[in-house]
């Protein structure tokens, strides 16, 4: 789970559930590698080639890919959503809009990183189960693995979808049973989304909000893993921004600029907009 140690205000540990691997953890859009990363890729590959940017071993030592691709998906959205929010990882701020027709205004909702990290902590241990009748089913969570093998399916309907893919998070003895059951259950993709979203919080997120204009309930699913990389992308359009001010400012190359670090960069801008507003 996420530990509170910190080394500097950049660099964060983090400690995965089995106890036995400390992860650095630094910022997104730092570094050159992270120009390279192309936004309009599939996104379990977007994601995993963040992670892998930006999550070594405490040593600082790259962790082999299949790392990333085995972690379930709610501890990738985890990893997401600090990087997204490095180097505070307080506030967590989305803007939603309301759904009454005769409102729609938008909202702006703000709460603390640390109450989603907790959500997901406390689902770590609890794997989903679902019953049919007499019999339960033990289900996995869904990793990146399994996300890049459902990629490269074609499935004819969305009962038809959602029954290859939990077919694909069941024990081998329970699968047929499981099929067998659903076809007696006309409800059984309701009960699956209910039990998936109780022992997966991240994955099947949703907001419970008041509007502070009509002050209607609104219940909105929200997709967290899609606003992470939201914000890292914008992350690397700053980025770009900067090579682009320091390399028309300076003439610097691109590897020059690369070569100072973050922070003295930064410096570098402000001394910029200092001159420019003078």
């Amino acid at each position: 789970m996420l530990t509170s140690k910190k080394v500097s205000n950049t660099t964060s540990f983090l400690g995965i559930s089995n106890g036995k691997i400390e992860l650095s953890l630094r910022p997104f859009a730092w570094l050159a590698e992270d120009l390279q990363i192309d936004f309009q890729q599939t996104r379990p590959h977007l994601e995993t080639q963040i992670l892998e940017c930006c999550i070594s071993n405490r040593e600082g030592s790259k962790l082999d890919r299949g790392f990333f691709w085995n972690l379930e998906i709610g501890k990738r959205i985890e990893y997401l959503l600090i990087l997204a929010t490095l180097p505070h990882n307080s506030q967590f701020g989305v803007n939603l809009r309301c759904l009454n027709l005769e409102c729609q205004q938008q909202m702006e909702i703000e709460f603390p990183l640390s109450s989603l990290i907790d959500l997901q902590h406390q689902s770590e241990n609890k794997n989903p189960e679902i019953a049919f009748a007499s019999e339960n089913f033990s289900l996995r969570k869904p990793t990146g693995n399994d996300q890049l093998a459902w990629l490269h399916q074609v499935f004819s309907d969305e009962s038809s979808a959602i029954m290859a893919m939990v077919q694909t998070l069941l024990p081998a003895e329970q699968k047929s049973a499981f099929q067998q059951g659903c076809s007696q259950h006309q409800d059984w993709i309701q009960t699956l989304n209910q039990v998936m979203e109780e022992s997966d919080p991240l994955v099947n997120f949703s907001l419970q909000v008041n509007c502070p204009y009509c002050n209607t309930q609104n219940l909105q699913d929200f997709d967290l893993g899609a606003w992470a990389l939201q914000q890292l992308y914008g992350a690397q359009q700053q980025l770009l921004v900067t090579i682009h001010r320091l390399a028309w400012h300076y003439h610097w190359s691109e590897s020059e600029i690369f070569a100072i670090p973050p922070w003295r960069r930064s410096r570098y801008l402000d001394l910029i907009n200092r001159e420019e507003n003078y």
